[in-house]
Protein backbone atom coordinates (compact mmCIF):
# COMPACT_ATOMS: atom_id res chain seq x y z
CA UNK A 1 0.00 0.00 0.00
CA UNK A 2 1.46 3.36 -1.04
CA UNK A 3 1.53 6.40 1.22
CA UNK A 4 -1.32 7.95 -0.73
CA UNK A 5 -3.41 4.76 -0.54
CA UNK A 6 -2.80 4.34 3.18
CA UNK A 7 -3.78 7.90 4.03
CA UNK A 8 -6.83 7.68 1.77
CA UNK A 9 -7.93 4.43 3.44
CA UNK A 10 -7.88 6.01 6.90
CA UNK A 11 -9.47 9.28 5.78
CA UNK A 12 -12.31 7.62 3.85
CA UNK A 13 -12.96 5.13 6.64
CA UNK A 14 -13.09 7.94 9.21
CA UNK A 15 -15.75 9.62 7.10
CA UNK A 16 -17.61 6.31 6.74
CA UNK A 17 -17.50 5.81 10.51
CA UNK A 18 -19.01 9.22 11.14
CA UNK A 19 -21.68 8.75 8.46
CA UNK A 20 -22.51 5.15 9.35
CA UNK A 21 -26.25 4.75 8.63
CA UNK A 22 -26.75 2.95 11.95
CA UNK A 23 -24.83 5.45 14.05
CA UNK A 24 -26.52 7.41 16.84
CA UNK A 25 -23.97 9.61 18.58
CA UNK A 26 -21.20 7.25 19.62
CA UNK A 27 -23.43 4.17 19.49
CA UNK A 28 -24.27 1.85 16.62
CA UNK A 29 -27.92 0.78 16.84
CA UNK A 30 -28.46 -2.23 14.61
CA UNK A 31 -31.82 -3.13 13.04
CA UNK A 32 -34.10 -5.99 14.05
CA UNK A 33 -33.20 -8.13 11.03
CA UNK A 34 -30.00 -9.61 9.67
CA UNK A 35 -27.03 -11.09 11.49
CA UNK A 36 -23.83 -10.13 13.31
CA UNK A 37 -20.32 -11.50 13.55
CA UNK A 38 -18.75 -10.27 16.77
CA UNK A 39 -15.01 -10.65 17.31
CA UNK A 40 -12.47 -10.29 20.08
CA UNK A 41 -9.17 -8.40 19.98
CA UNK A 42 -7.21 -9.08 16.78
CA UNK A 43 -3.84 -7.44 17.55
CA UNK A 44 -2.49 -7.68 14.03
CA UNK A 45 -3.47 -11.33 13.46
CA UNK A 46 -3.85 -11.18 9.69
CA UNK A 47 -4.80 -14.84 9.21
CA UNK A 48 -7.71 -14.57 11.65
CA UNK A 49 -8.79 -11.30 10.05
CA UNK A 50 -8.93 -13.00 6.65
CA UNK A 51 -10.89 -15.86 8.17
CA UNK A 52 -13.41 -13.42 9.61
CA UNK A 53 -13.83 -11.75 6.24
CA UNK A 54 -14.53 -15.13 4.64
CA UNK A 55 -17.01 -16.04 7.37
CA UNK A 56 -18.80 -12.70 7.04
CA UNK A 57 -18.97 -12.85 3.21
CA UNK A 58 -20.38 -9.34 3.23
CA UNK A 59 -20.85 -9.11 -0.53
CA UNK A 60 -23.34 -11.98 -0.41
CA UNK A 61 -24.92 -11.30 2.99
CA UNK A 62 -25.93 -7.67 2.65
CA UNK A 63 -27.75 -7.64 6.00
CA UNK A 64 -24.78 -9.00 7.95
CA UNK A 65 -22.67 -6.81 10.25
CA UNK A 66 -19.02 -7.42 11.13
CA UNK A 67 -17.82 -5.88 14.42
CA UNK A 68 -14.05 -5.30 14.70
CA UNK A 69 -11.89 -3.92 17.50
CA UNK A 70 -8.33 -3.73 18.78
CA UNK A 71 -6.57 -4.50 15.51
CA UNK A 72 -3.44 -2.49 16.41
CA UNK A 73 -0.40 -3.74 18.33
CA UNK A 74 0.94 -7.21 17.69
CA UNK A 75 3.61 -8.88 19.79
CA UNK A 76 4.66 -10.85 16.68
CA UNK A 77 6.64 -8.04 15.10
CA UNK A 78 9.46 -7.99 12.58
CA UNK A 79 11.70 -6.55 15.30
CA UNK A 80 11.20 -5.51 18.94
CA UNK A 81 11.03 -1.89 17.83
CA UNK A 82 8.88 -2.20 14.69
CA UNK A 83 5.18 -3.12 14.51
CA UNK A 84 3.32 -3.14 11.18
CA UNK A 85 -0.15 -3.82 12.60
CA UNK A 86 -1.35 -0.44 11.30
CA UNK A 87 -1.30 -2.05 7.83
CA UNK A 88 -3.95 -4.56 8.89
CA UNK A 89 -5.96 -1.71 10.38
CA UNK A 90 -5.70 0.08 7.02
CA UNK A 91 -6.95 -3.06 5.27
CA UNK A 92 -9.92 -3.15 7.65
CA UNK A 93 -10.47 0.56 6.96
CA UNK A 94 -10.73 -0.24 3.25
CA UNK A 95 -13.33 -2.88 4.10
CA UNK A 96 -15.34 -0.22 5.96
CA UNK A 97 -15.26 2.00 2.89
CA UNK A 98 -16.44 -0.88 0.71
CA UNK A 99 -19.22 -1.91 3.13
CA UNK A 100 -19.97 1.27 5.09
CA UNK A 101 -23.19 0.03 6.69
CA UNK A 102 -21.94 -3.46 7.47
CA UNK A 103 -18.48 -3.02 9.05
CA UNK A 104 -18.33 -1.33 12.45
CA UNK A 105 -15.33 -0.58 14.68
CA UNK A 106 -15.29 -0.32 18.45
CA UNK A 107 -12.87 2.08 20.13
CA UNK A 108 -10.39 0.12 22.26
CA UNK A 109 -7.67 0.89 24.77
CA UNK A 110 -4.75 0.06 22.45
CA UNK A 111 -6.07 2.40 19.75
CA UNK A 112 -6.58 5.08 22.40
CA UNK A 113 -2.99 4.64 23.57
CA UNK A 114 -1.77 5.08 20.00
CA UNK A 115 -3.58 8.42 19.67
CA UNK A 116 -2.56 9.76 23.08
CA UNK A 117 1.01 8.37 22.74
CA UNK A 118 0.69 6.84 26.20
CA UNK A 119 2.92 3.79 26.06
CA UNK A 120 1.32 0.40 26.40
CA UNK A 121 3.10 -2.94 26.65
CA UNK A 122 2.24 -6.24 25.02
CA UNK A 123 4.40 -9.25 25.81
CA UNK A 124 6.95 -6.80 27.22
CA UNK A 125 7.16 -4.73 24.02
CA UNK A 126 6.46 -1.00 23.85
CA UNK A 127 3.69 -1.04 21.25
CA UNK A 128 3.05 2.67 20.66
CA UNK A 129 6.74 3.25 20.00
CA UNK A 130 6.91 0.19 17.75
CA UNK A 131 4.03 1.39 15.52
CA UNK A 132 5.37 4.95 15.48
CA UNK A 133 8.87 3.76 14.57
CA UNK A 134 7.55 1.53 11.80
CA UNK A 135 5.56 4.37 10.25
CA UNK A 136 8.52 6.74 10.55
CA UNK A 137 10.88 4.22 8.94
CA UNK A 138 8.49 3.33 6.12
CA UNK A 139 7.12 6.76 5.21
CA UNK A 140 9.98 9.09 6.23
CA UNK A 141 8.97 12.74 5.73
CA UNK A 142 5.37 11.68 4.99
CA UNK A 143 5.03 9.89 8.34
CA UNK A 144 3.34 12.86 10.13
CA UNK A 145 0.57 12.76 7.51
CA UNK A 146 0.12 9.01 8.03
CA UNK A 147 0.02 9.45 11.81
CA UNK A 148 -2.54 12.25 11.51
CA UNK A 149 -4.80 10.13 9.28
CA UNK A 150 -4.46 7.15 11.64
CA UNK A 151 -5.31 9.28 14.67
CA UNK A 152 -8.36 10.79 12.98
CA UNK A 153 -9.62 7.36 11.98
CA UNK A 154 -9.33 6.12 15.57
CA UNK A 155 -11.10 9.24 16.88
CA UNK A 156 -14.00 8.49 14.52
CA UNK A 157 -14.69 5.05 16.01
CA UNK A 158 -17.93 4.50 17.96
CA UNK A 159 -17.92 3.18 21.51
CA UNK A 160 -20.49 0.40 21.45
CA UNK A 161 -22.99 -1.52 19.35
CA UNK A 162 -26.44 -2.40 20.65
CA UNK A 163 -29.14 -4.51 19.05
CA UNK A 164 -32.93 -4.71 19.11
CA UNK A 165 -32.64 -8.19 20.62
CA UNK A 166 -30.93 -6.70 23.68
CA UNK A 167 -27.25 -7.48 23.07
CA UNK A 168 -24.54 -4.92 23.91
CA UNK A 169 -21.05 -5.05 22.37
CA UNK A 170 -18.11 -2.87 23.40
CA UNK A 171 -14.39 -3.36 23.86
CA UNK A 172 -14.84 -3.65 27.62
CA UNK A 173 -17.17 -2.43 30.37
CA UNK A 174 -16.77 -0.31 33.50
CA UNK A 175 -15.78 -2.04 36.70
CA UNK A 176 -18.14 -1.67 39.66
CA UNK A 177 -15.93 1.06 41.14
CA UNK A 178 -16.16 3.22 38.00
CA UNK A 179 -19.76 2.36 37.18
CA UNK A 180 -20.92 4.36 40.20
CA UNK A 181 -19.75 7.60 38.54
CA UNK A 182 -20.12 6.58 34.89
CA UNK A 183 -21.21 9.49 32.68
CA UNK A 184 -23.36 8.27 29.79
CA UNK A 185 -22.95 11.56 27.94
CA UNK A 186 -19.88 10.01 26.28
CA UNK A 187 -22.35 8.11 24.09
CA UNK A 188 -23.84 11.29 22.66
CA UNK A 189 -21.21 14.03 22.51
CA UNK A 190 -18.30 14.41 20.10
CA UNK A 191 -15.13 12.96 21.58
CA UNK A 192 -11.79 14.75 21.47
CA UNK A 193 -8.19 13.71 21.90
CA UNK A 194 -8.34 15.08 25.46
CA UNK A 195 -11.33 12.84 26.18
CA UNK A 196 -9.32 9.82 25.10
CA UNK A 197 -6.64 10.78 27.57
CA UNK A 198 -8.62 12.15 30.50
CA UNK A 199 -12.28 11.15 30.46
CA UNK A 200 -12.75 8.65 33.30
CA UNK A 201 -15.95 7.14 31.89
CA UNK A 202 -14.48 6.63 28.44
CA UNK A 203 -11.39 5.05 29.90
CA UNK A 204 -13.40 2.73 32.14
CA UNK A 205 -15.39 1.54 29.11
CA UNK A 206 -12.19 0.66 27.24
CA UNK A 207 -9.62 -0.19 29.93
CA UNK A 208 -11.45 -1.76 32.90
CA UNK A 209 -11.44 -5.46 33.73
CA UNK A 210 -12.96 -7.55 36.54
CA UNK A 211 -16.59 -6.56 36.06
CA UNK A 212 -18.75 -7.52 39.04
CA UNK A 213 -22.09 -9.30 38.75
CA UNK A 214 -23.86 -6.46 40.58
CA UNK A 215 -22.43 -3.91 38.15
CA UNK A 216 -23.50 -5.96 35.14
CA UNK A 217 -27.03 -6.24 36.52
CA UNK A 218 -27.19 -2.46 36.93
CA UNK A 219 -25.85 -1.85 33.42
CA UNK A 220 -28.32 -4.34 31.98
CA UNK A 221 -31.24 -2.52 33.62
CA UNK A 222 -30.09 0.97 32.70
CA UNK A 223 -29.18 0.12 29.11
CA UNK A 224 -32.10 -2.30 28.67
CA UNK A 225 -30.00 -5.23 27.45
CA UNK A 226 -29.69 -8.88 28.43
CA UNK A 227 -26.21 -9.80 27.21
CA UNK A 228 -22.77 -8.16 27.00
CA UNK A 229 -20.03 -9.25 24.58
CA UNK A 230 -16.54 -7.78 25.00
CA UNK A 231 -12.87 -8.45 24.35
CA UNK A 232 -9.92 -6.86 26.18
CA UNK A 233 -9.35 -9.66 28.68
CA UNK A 234 -6.91 -12.34 27.42
CA UNK A 235 -8.50 -15.74 26.84
CA UNK A 236 -6.15 -18.65 26.18
CA UNK A 237 -9.09 -20.77 24.96
CA UNK A 238 -10.58 -17.94 22.92
CA UNK A 239 -13.69 -17.29 25.04
CA UNK A 240 -15.23 -17.24 28.49
CA UNK A 241 -18.63 -16.65 30.06
CA UNK A 242 -18.95 -14.76 33.35
CA UNK A 243 -21.83 -13.92 35.67
CA UNK A 244 -24.34 -15.29 33.17
CA UNK A 245 -24.58 -12.08 31.13
CA UNK A 246 -20.98 -11.47 30.06
CA UNK A 247 -19.15 -13.16 27.16
CA UNK A 248 -15.45 -12.42 26.61
CA UNK A 249 -13.89 -13.16 23.21
CA UNK A 250 -10.29 -13.24 21.95
CA UNK A 251 -9.48 -13.48 18.24
CA UNK A 252 -5.73 -12.85 18.27
CA UNK A 253 -4.22 -16.34 18.45
CA UNK A 254 -4.53 -19.91 17.14
CA UNK A 255 -7.37 -20.69 19.56
CA UNK A 256 -9.20 -17.46 18.78
CA UNK A 257 -12.99 -17.40 18.46
CA UNK A 258 -15.85 -15.37 17.03
CA UNK A 259 -19.56 -15.20 17.78
CA UNK A 260 -22.18 -15.17 14.98
CA UNK A 261 -25.80 -14.49 15.90
CA UNK A 262 -29.08 -13.33 14.39
CA UNK A 263 -30.71 -9.97 15.07
CA UNK A 264 -34.30 -11.23 14.99
CA UNK A 265 -33.93 -13.91 17.68
CA UNK A 266 -33.95 -13.68 21.46
CA UNK A 267 -31.24 -15.74 23.13
CA UNK A 268 -30.88 -17.38 26.52
CA UNK A 269 -27.37 -16.85 27.96
CA UNK A 270 -26.23 -20.44 27.43
CA UNK A 271 -27.69 -20.44 23.93
CA UNK A 272 -25.74 -17.33 22.90
CA UNK A 273 -22.51 -18.69 24.39
CA UNK A 274 -23.09 -21.95 22.51
CA UNK A 275 -22.92 -20.11 19.18
CA UNK A 276 -19.22 -19.27 19.62
CA UNK A 277 -17.03 -20.82 16.92
CA UNK A 278 -13.25 -21.28 16.61
CA UNK A 279 -11.62 -19.18 13.91
CA UNK A 280 -9.52 -22.18 12.90
CA UNK A 281 -12.71 -23.86 11.65
CA UNK A 282 -13.11 -21.30 8.85
CA UNK A 283 -11.78 -22.64 5.57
Amino acid sequence: MTTKELIAAFERAARANRLDPWRDGNLIRLPATGSVIMTGDLHGHELNYERLCRAADLAVHRDRHLILHEILHSANTRSPDQCDSYLLLAKAAQLKVEYPGQVHFLLSNHEIAQVTRDEILKAGQAMVRAVTNSIATTFAEKSPLVMQALDDFILSMPLAVRTENRIWMSHSLPSMRHWKTFDERIFSRKLTRLDLQNDASLRSLTWDRQQAEAGLEQMARRWQVDHFIVGHQPQSHGCDRRHGRLIVLASDHAHGCYLPFFLDKNYAPEELFGLIKPLASIQ
